[in-house]
């Protein structure tokens, strides 16, 4: 089962004691991610509630009953003093996949991209608003702006956006402590992502826009670490970017799979699998499926709007035939001619969204309790 987060308003009822008021703050510590369980149930959405040794009442906006169990991270409220809890799991499910346990830990509830999005949001608020943050406010729309993938950008600029966008910035220094200072200047350490990032930590208040940095650096550290799960299990590699559609930006999700294709293999057999999903204003949902092996290379573009395939198609042409000269001028020989083809899909074919949440390693290692 997918993590299902349910939002729950929580405060501490009328009549509460000053004593269960300190408890609430000694306990309900902002970010922790704690198993609660219903005790009573009072009507109107309103409940006992026990988390450790501690009992809370609280209203809530979701429906419980008397013994059910949950996990919840601890969350800011709307006002001062107040706690929202988040439910990151469906209440009476004691036993979590490590997949779902995983992400609890590492709090991602969002992919890299539109973290990115949601720190550029943030970053053109505290440009309207003035004040001291102003000045790094601009550096990092900056800094954002060199890792927006622009219309029109060719693979050598994906490439570049991907290679800087934090994933690899540990191992990045591993290898720079091994290289001359002209070769670590190569790398550009200093315009990876991650390091831009940490590197505005030190300067930014207290305030919308650091909480906003800092959910960009643990959707991008959880990322690492679920990228190395990926590789693990032999899953495609993925990425999340933002991409400049309009004067907005969206979330687009690559993924990536390379196979070692021995003699024993159908010709048909691809050494690449690459997919990319984007939703565009103008068009909906895409996605593009691209494979490439000794079998030749095929490219398959899906969308949902049936109108648009016929336009699709005949511009496809030319880029069928833009493949198929760069196959003939031979990479290998031994290669195809290329095939380009547009088709009308459901939208959960064409919708890659959640393909990010599947992740083989977690997915075979099933069973956390979480109980004790």
């Amino acid at each position: 089962m997918d993590l299902n987060p349910y939002e729950i308003p929580n405060h501490l009822m009328e009549g509460s004691t000053a004593s269960q008021g300190r408890q609430l703050a000694a306990t309900l510590r902002i970010g922790r991610v704690l198993r609660g369980q219903v005790l009573e149930t009072f009507g109107g959405n309103s409940y006992l509630i026990r988390v450790g040794k501690h009992r809370f009442s609280l209203m809530a906006d979701v429906a419980l009953q008397a013994g059910q169990e949950f996990l919840f991270r601890v969350e800011k409220g709307r006002e001062e003093g107040e706690r929202k809890l988040t439910i990151l799991s469906d209440p009476g499910l004691t036993e979590f996949r490590l997949r779902d346990a995983l992400r609890m830990v590492l709090q991602q509830d969002q992919p890299l991209g539109d973290l990115m999005i949601s720190l550029g949001e943030s970053i053109v608020s505290t440009l309207g608003e003035g004040g001291r943050d102003q000045g790094i406010a601009s550096e990092l729309l900056d800094v954002l702006e060199e890792h927006l993938l622009q219309p029109g950008a060719d693979g050598l600029e994906l490439a570049d956006v991907l290679n800087r966008i934090g994933l690899g910035y540990e191992a990045g220094l591993l290898r720079a402590g091994a290289l001359s200072k002209d070769l670590v200047d190569l790398l550009e350490l200093d315009r990876d992502l991650k390091a831009q990032l940490l590197a505005a930590t030190d300067y930014v208040e207290d305030g919308p826009l650091a909480d906003s940095i800092q959910r960009a650096l643990q959707g991008l550290e959880a990322e690492q670490v679920l990228q190395v799960a990926r590789q693990v299990e032999g899953d495609p590699n993925h990425w999340t970017f933002p991409i400049r559609d309009g004067d907005r930006w969206v979330c687009a999700n690559l993924f990536a799979q390379h196979k070692i294709v021995g003699p024993e293999d159908p010709i048909a057999t691809p050494r690449w699998r690459v997919t990319l999903g984007v939703e565009f204003a103008s068009i909906g949902p895409v996605r593009v499926d691209f494979t490439l092996g000794a079998g030749g290379v095929t490219m398959r573009m899906l969308v949902t709007d049936k109108g648009l395939v016929p336009g699709l198609q005949e511009r496809a042409k030319g880029l069928q035939d833009a493949i198929a000269d760069i196959v003939d001028i031979g990479i290998d020989k031994e290669f195809l001619p290329a095939r380009v083809t547009v088709f009308c899909a459901p939208p959960e074919d064409v919708d890659v969204t959640q393909r990010h949440l599947d992740i083989g390693f977690l997915r075979h290692r099933k069973v956390l309790d979480l109980r004790g």
